[in-house]
């Protein structure tokens, strides 16, 4: 969120995808993932059409630069800790993920607290409605499951698998903005989708070629 109110979208956009070569380069390291030629190549196909789709729009400030760093560094982290504590942790997945969400809660109450924001909530009436009371529930709900498949993911495949994924999965999601709250897709944003997809197949292509190798 700070990166985006010290930066355009086009380069926080771009500098998610750096932090995708982040988790690849620590997933080799600390892993001995195998980040062959043709996954290379498929993170720089996402993230030259990254560039390309920008059109040159790429307003930065020096916060804008330091906030998005420390997101493509924290991103990283997290992604690669979570690999690690699902070889080393012994708890179920379910109680990961509990723990990793009840655990929040002791960074962002004191930050509520001191801001004011808890007394504003508290003092909301129409906060206490039921129709908020469902659609956070429902928010909650899939927020937890979200953090289920993010751990299952990494598990089960690798980092570097989760960061392509999560790099790809901005193509359904302007999809479905585009059906249900009818946005506007424009060129670049096509343009954007068509390298992701293109980046994806590669992806495929090397992971399918990984395990043909690995087969003989």
């Amino acid at each position: 969120m700070q990166a985006l109110t010290h930066s355009s979208v086009p380069i926080v956009t771009i500098f998610k995808n750096i932090a995708n070569i982040f988790i690849a380069t620590g997933d080799s390291y600390f892993f001995k993932g195998n980040v062959d030629a043709l996954t290379k190549l498929a993170f720089g196909i996402m993230l030259g059409g990254a560039v390309a789709a920008s059109g040159g729009e790429g307003a930065v400030t020096t916060k804008g630069l330091f906030w998005m760093l420390s997101n493509c560094l924290s991103t990283a982290g997290y992604v690669l800790y979570m690999k690690h504590a699902t070889r080393t942790v012994k708890l179920p997945r379910f109680g990961m993920v509990f723990y990793n969400n009840v655990l929040t809660t002791v960074v962002i109450l004191p930050i509520c607290c001191i801001n004011g924001e808890l007394g504003e909530f508290l003092g909301r009436t129409d906060l206490r409605s039921m129709d908020y009371l469902v659609k956070n529930s429902w928010a909650g709900f899939v927020g937890f499951f979200l953090n289920f498949a993010s751990l299952t993911c990494v598990s089960v495949t690798g980092p570097t698998t989760y960061a392509i994924v999560g790099s790809i999965n901005k193509i359904p999601t302007s999809l479905l903005g585009w059906a249900l709250f009818d946005v506007k897709i424009d060129g670049r944003t096509w343009f954007f989708i068509t390298i992701s997809m293109c980046g994806g197949f590669v992806y495929s292509a090397a992971k399918i070629r990984q395990q043909k190798i690995g087969g003989k």
